[in-house]
């Protein structure tokens, strides 16, 4: 029997899944990128490796492609009759667009993730990923009794679950809640629990990233310098250990620079801010004005009156309020009246007890 000859075989849709994945295990987020992106040209993903290729887009700060990915991933898995996996894509994409304050399409994904769920009898940690928005909204109101409940219950749900990511996300919340509370050591202790879950690597990308950031930040609201310089450390090796994740670098590099102010290393504190600037342009809207921020504190504090007013000035723009540290530099300036008035303002429209509590120095 006559047999043709055989064609070469080219690296087709196989071989680059093959190369996006060992790269993906490897961490090098670009190059995990590029390789998914190029198999999907070649044929449309399958809804797990469109949730891969979405995170990678994230680390890497493309965040248009990541949402729009991630909303492939959902519709390719409720097509597949995945209901759970289809309402955890929702729900992080809700979960971004949230913190885009992209309010309307947020409200949506996070309330067809609801309605999908009810359809879905059995236990799942979706349904404690769905209590997670509902706790920020009860701390937003100050109901702290409801929001820590609330915390409780989708913590209960993550370890029957077994879903580290949820139990991390939900004791952290724990943590803040009992900071607002006043429970200074309890709350301390709900968070290092936390990051013991980070620092062992047992959480993924995106869920280790959120949790260096928002515990470290709540450290520095209540003044645990130590834990905060200890987590920053932490945050540095992992970030430098991924050259590639953009990210969260550049808020990585704003907390070194607060730890290098605390610490009186000015020059260094400002040199690392501006660096942060740098990275986060264009990719981290909330880093880059954080990064202008302690810019201006430095300025400030070194003398650099008409370098600090225009960096407080580009943090506004960005969407920061720039107090305490403008209300100072008004004091500073001889203008006692519009510095009282500025932080009188802050203050008074401040209900969060820890972001008030930060305010008051000034104040005084």
């Amino acid at each position: 029997m006559h047999q043709g000859r055989r064609k070469p075989v080219r690296a087709g849709k196989h071989q680059e899944l093959d190369r996006a994945r060992r790269a993906y295990r490897q961490r090098a987020w670009a190059d995990a990128f590029q390789a998914f992106s190029r198999a999907d040209q070649e044929a449309p993903l399958e809804a797990e490796d469109l949730e891969l290729l979405a995170m990678t887009a994230y680390l890497v700060g493309r965040d248009d492609e990541y949402c729009s990915t991630l909303e492939r991933a959902h519709f390719a898995h409720l097509n597949a009759g995945h209901c759970a996996r289809a309402v955890r894509c929702a729900f992080w994409l809700g979960f971004r667009l949230l913190m885009r304050s992209e309010m309307g399409r947020a409200t949506g994904w996070l309330g067809l993730a609801e309605r999908l769920l009810k359809d879905e009898t059995r236990e799942c940690a979706e349904r404690g990923y769905l209590l997670l928005p509902d706790v920020e909204l009860r701390l937003e109101s100050g109901d702290l009794d409801g929001a820590y409940a609330a915390a409780t219950d989708a913590a209960s749900i993550g370890e029957r679950c077994r879903d580290a990511d949820l139990i991390a996300c939900a004791r952290h919340q724990q943590g803040r809640i009992r900071l607002q509370q006043g429970q200074v050591e309890s709350g301390l202790a709900l968070l290092d629990e936390t990051m013991i879950a980070v620092t062992a690597g047992r959480l993924s990308p995106l869920v280790t990233g959120l949790m260096y950031c928002s515990v470290i930040n709540a450290c520095q609201q209540v003044y645990a310098i130590d834990r905060s310089r200890e987590w920053t450390a932490a945050l540095a090796r992992w970030c430098e250990s991924q050259p590639d994740m953009v990210l969260f670098a550049g808020v990585c590099q704003v907390h070194r620079a607060e730890i290098m102010q605390l610490q009186g290393a000015w020059p260094d504190a400002i040199e690392m801010a501006r660096s942060a600037c740098a990275r986060s342009q264009g990719v981290n809207l909330h880093a880059t004005a954080a990064a202008f921020y302690q810019q201006a504190e430095v300025h400030r504090l070194q003398g650099g009156f008409a370098a600090a007013e225009e960096a407080y000035r580009r943090a506004s723009h960005l969407g920061l309020e720039p107090q305490p540290g403008l209300a100072l530099l008004r004091l500073v300036q001889g203008r006692t009246e519009a510095a009282a008035a500025a932080i009188g303002r802050a203050a008074g429209a401040t209900t969060d007890r820890l972001k008030r509590m930060s305010l008051l120095p000034a104040c005084i």
